[in-house]
């Protein structure tokens, strides 16, 4: 009689973890991440406001897209548009050209966009990008 109150008990703690071992080691589980953008790892300076930051270059032919797109996505972002500060800067080794890139206020770089020439793919950038920010502003207290 014990030894089946002590293999139950062992099956009841131990087997959902045997489970969700195999579960992880087989790859049937992905993550779920909400995210459109493409998560980038780097440190710009601190500031006190999110950042949207389009580097550009002299060989870039998308920047002025890139500009239009980030006027469209601060009008769009109504009341929250005081907590974003859109930045042109040139482009570096950590900054590519050709993207548009979120930095929040302590100067982390979190996610990235590729622009783009064609004006339906630009559309769909800038909704994803806006999808993106609007959720980061709804979960952080800063900036």
């Amino acid at each position: 009689m014990k030894h089946k109150v002590v293999w139950a008990l062992l099956a009841v703690f131990l087997l959902p973890v045997g489970l969700a071992y195999v579960t992880l080691q087989m790859g049937w589980f992905t993550s779920g991440a909400n995210n459109k953008g493409e998560w980038v790892e780097g440190n710009i300076g601190q500031a006190r406001q999110w950042r949207l930051l389009l580097p550009v270059s002299d060989s870039c032919s998308l920047c002025g897209n890139g500009r239009q797109l980030l006027e469209q996505v601060d009008l769009a972002l109504g009341r929250d548009s005081q907590r974003v500060e859109v930045v042109q800067l040139a482009a570096s080794e950590q900054l590519e050209a050709g993207f548009v890139y979120i930095a929040d206020p302590p100067g982390t770089l979190i996610l990235r966009y590729p622009l783009s020439g064609d004006p339906g793919q630009s559309l769909q950038i800038g909704k994803a990008l806006l999808g993106d920010l609007r959720r980061l502003l709804k979960l952080s207290r800063a900036g």
